[in-house]
C-alpha cells in the first residue's frame, strides 16, 4: 500500500507541474493583442491633429554654448521677450537657426550650440613688442590684445620674464591688475 501512495503522489505532482507550465506558457508567451489589430494610421492622424505647444509669457530660455577649443560650457538664462510669446517649437527653430532645441515646454526652453573656438573667459599675461601685455585667449592659440602696459619686459626678473614669454594664464582682468602691481614693485 505505501508503494501505491508514493506513485499517486508522483502522478499528482507531475499533473500539477504540467498544469502550471501550460498556464505560464499560455499567459506569458502569448503574442495576441487583447483588442485585436489596432490601426496605427488612425493613431498617427490623431497625434498630428493635436495643437503644438506654445510658449507662455515669462517663459525661461536657457542658452547653452559649448566651446570646443577650451571645453567650457557657458549657460545664459533669459526670460522671454514679448515677440516670442505664442511661438511653437517649429517657429522657434526657424527663428533661432544657429541653436538646437534640447527641450521645449510652455515655461522653459533649452537651446544648445557648439562653437569651434574658445570662450571669452580666458586671459593670459604675455609679452608683446618688449612690453608686458594682457591678452584674451589661451597662450599659443589665436588671442587678442586687451591692454599693453608700460612695463618693459627686460626690466623684469629673469624668471618672471621667462614665465611671461610662455604666457601666464589668469582668470580675470582683476587678477591682471594685482599681478601688474606686483611687477612694478
Amino acid at each position: 500500500m505505501p508503494r501505491n501512495i508514493f506513485r499517486y503522489i508522483i502522478i499528482i505532482i507531475f499533473i500539477i507541474t504540467i498544469s502550471f507550465s501550460y498556464g505560464y506558457l499560455k499567459t506569458f508567451l502569448s503574442v495576441k493583442n487583447p483588442r485585436g489589430n489596432v490601426n496605427l494610421d488612425y493613431l498617427e492622424q490623431n497625434v498630428s491633429k493635436m495643437p503644438e505647444i506654445k510658449l507662455n509669457a515669462g517663459a525661461k530660455i536657457i542658452y547653452l554654448t559649448y566651446y570646443v577649443g577650451c571645453g567650457d560650457e557657458i549657460t545664459e538664462v533669459k526670460y522671454l521677450d514679448d515677440k516670442y510669446i505664442g511661438y511653437t517649437k517649429s517657429g522657434l527653430e526657424e527663428h533661432e537657426r544657429d541653436w538646437e532645441i534640447e527641450s521645449f515646454t510652455p515655461d522653459e526652453v533649452k537651446l544648445k550650440r557648439e562653437v569651434h573656438g574658445i570662450c571669452n573667459n580666458h586671459y593670459y599675461i604675455g609679452i608683446q613688442n618688449g612690453y608686458v601685455a594682457l591678452f584674451q585667449g589661451i597662450p599659443g592659440m589665436k588671442s587678442s590684445l586687451v591692454e599693453r602696459t608700460d612695463i618693459i619686459a627686460d626690466t623684469l626678473r629673469e624668471d618672471d620674464r621667462l614665465i611671461l614669454e610662455k604666457g601666464l594664464t589668469i582668470n580675470s582682468e582683476q587678477e591682471f591688475l594685482k599681478i601688474r602691481e606686483g611687477l612694478t614693485n
